[in-house]
């Protein structure tokens, strides 16, 4: 996790990467013009025709995604128990994964779920650093945020960070990140504001549907996944036993979710 006392870690090692992440990021722009204007749908669409995408919800609240290689096939789950903004964040971030870092994943041995503090592990840090180049334009985020200042002078700094959340759909880290990383606020600012609670100091006129996740379901990876023909050979004994509980515990979730929101509406 990212916090005050390794975000300015964080963004000098941003400095030395960005060479490189530029220009993977130029490299699919190249993929397409959609991939310049709708960078999020585009590798969506693009993940869902090369990769097997599973989508549900996850209890876990640090876990975002994985990707991880098995039977011949990439899978890629995406917690979709997380706010949208942080859904939104974590497909770009596990597009790299895929898209760049195939023959890691593919050599691999294991693959565990279990939540791990990666904030400056450099494979992250290259994931989250294209992400946040993906999807958050410069030119963009600065004309933005200038005007949210002039608009709003006399709120403090994280309040005006927060408007700009709507706008990219993006978490509130990442936008803090990005802005010092570009030198639209100071190390020293970034600092202050980075752990500030902002689900709990949203302006009154913000968008609360953004935050809320979107417990959208995709399983049908999942079901070729734990085929017993394909996998019961070639999968250790822990590992097909343990996504086999998974299918059977989110399945039963699925239900549960769906319940619940029926009463909440």
């Amino acid at each position: 996790m990212i916090n005050k006392t390794n975000l300015r870690e964080v963004i000098l090692s941003n400095y030395e990467l960005l060479p490189v992440i530029q220009n993977r990021v130029i490299s699919v722009f190249d993929k397409g013009i959609q991939f310049k204007y709708k960078p999020l749908q585009s590798i969506q669409n693009y993940l869902m025709k090369y990769a097997d995408v599973i989508m549900f919800p996850s209890n876990s609240k640090n876990y975002g995604g994985l990707v991880t290689y098995r039977n011949g096939a990439y899978y890629i789950h995406i917690n979709t128990l997380q706010p949208k903004t942080y859904e939104n964040f974590i497909w770009a971030h596990e597009f790299y994964h895929f898209e760049f870092e195939k023959e890691r994943i593919k050599n691999v041995n294991e693959v565990t779920f279990i939540d791990k503090d990666t904030a400056l592990d450099v494979h992250e840090r290259l994931a989250n650093l294209f992400a946040a180049e993906l999807l958050i334009n410069k030119e963009i985020l600065e004309l933005l945020f200038k005007d949210k200042c002039e608009q709003n002078p006399d709120d403090p700094l994280a309040t005006n960070i927060i408007r700009l959340i709507p706008d990219f759909k993006l978490p509130y880290k990442s936008l803090v990140i990005k802005l010092a990383q570009e030198k639209l606020i100071t190390l020293d600012e970034a600092e202050e504001i980075i752990d500030y609670p902002y689900s709990k100091n949203l302006p009154i006129d913000f968008d609360l549907s953004i935050l809320k996740p979107s417990k959208a379901i995709k399983i049908d990876s999942l079901n070729k996944l734990i085929d017993v023909s394909v996998s019961k050979d070639t999968m250790l004994v822990s590992d097909f036993d343990s996504i086999l509980k998974m299918k059977e515990k989110h399945l039963t979730r699925l239900e549960q979710i769906r319940q619940n929101d029926f009463k909440e509406e």
